[in-house]
C-alpha cells in the first residue's frame, strides 16, 4: 500500500497522530484541513473529519478521489458493548447503521446493508493491539448520528445488530471505501459504556482512550 488515509471525527482522536508526522504539508478541502506527510516510512494523509456520518464519509470520498489512498483507517473512540470494556478496543470485522432501515441501504451499490473490513488491515491492528498490551475485541461497529447515553437505547441496538462498540462516523467511512472498493479498518477505544453514566465516563477517559487508537494506528504503519 503507497498511501493511507487515516480518519478521526475530534481533534482528540488525531492530535497525537498528526505530532508524529514529519514532512506535512496542509490543503484545505470542503473546510476541513488534510495532512499530507510520513508517519515513519509511510505516506499518509490525515483528516479531523467532524462528528456524525456526513462529514466522515465526506472526508473519506475526498481522501480517495483527491489524494488517491489506498486504504483506510478510522480511528477514533466509541460507547462499548457486550464485553468491551472502557480502554479496551474494537477492530472491525464489519460496520452497518443502528439508525437506518438496512433493507433500503442494500436498495443501492454496492448493494449490502453491511460493510466487510479488510481482513489484512484487520489482523494487521489485531497484532498491533498485542504488541502495545491493549485488549482486542474483534467485531462489528454499529454507527448512528447519536451520542448513546441511554441503556434501553443501547439495548436496543445490542438485539438489532449485536455490535461490540456504538459510535458515529464508523459505518459512514465503510460505506464509502466499500462503494468505492477501497480496503478499510476501524479502529475504537472504547471511552464510555454506551449507558445511563456514558457522559460522565467520555468526559474522564475521551483523551486517554483517543490516544490508545492511535497507538494502534502507529504500531499498525509499521506492519506496512
Amino acid at each position: 500500500m503507497n498511501r493511507i488515509g487515516i480518519i478521526g471525527a475530534m481533534g482528540s482522536e488525531v492530535e497525537h497522530l498528526r505530532e508524529m508526522m514529519h514532512g506535512r504539508e496542509e490543503t484545505v478541502a470542503a473546510g476541513r484541513t488534510f495532512y499530507a506527510g510520513k508517519i515513519g516510512n509511510i505516506d499518509v494523509v490525515l483528516v479531523c473529519s467532524g462528528i456524525g456520518k456526513v462529514n466522515s464519509a465526506m472526508s473519506a470520498q475526498i481522501l480517495i478521489d483527491r489524494f488517491g489512498v489506498d486504504a483506510i483507517i478510522n480511528t477514533g473512540i466509541a460507547g462499548g458493548a457486550k464485553d468491551a470494556k472502557v480502554r479496551d478496543v474494537v477492530v472491525s470485522t464489519e460496520a452497518a447503521y443502528h439508525d437506518m432501515e438496512l433493507r433500503l441501504v442494500a436498495l443501492s451499490h454496492p448493494y449490502t446493508e453491511q460493510f466487510a473490513a479488510d481482513e489484512a488491515l484487520v489482523k494487521k491492528a489485531e497484532k498491533a493491539c498485542a504488541e502495545c498490551g491493549i485488549a482486542c475485541h474483534l467485531g462489528k461497529i454499529a454507527t448512528g448520528d447519536q451520542f448513546i447515553s441511554d441503556k434501553r437505547i443501547k439495548e436496543d441496538i445490542v438485539s438489532r445488530l449485536d455490535p461490540n462498540a456504538v459510535e458515529m462516523e464508523g459505518g459512514a467511512v465503510a460505506h464509502v471505501c466499500a462503494a468505492n472498493r477501497v480496503p478499510f479498518v476501524i479502529i475504537r477505544s472504547i471511552s464510555d459504556n454506551a449507558d445511563d453514566g456514558a457522559e460522565i465516563d467520555f468526559d474522564t477517559f475521551e483523551q486517554l482512550a483517543a490516544d490508545d487508537a492511535a497507538k494502534i494506528v502507529v504500531a499498525m504503519l509499521k506492519q506496512m
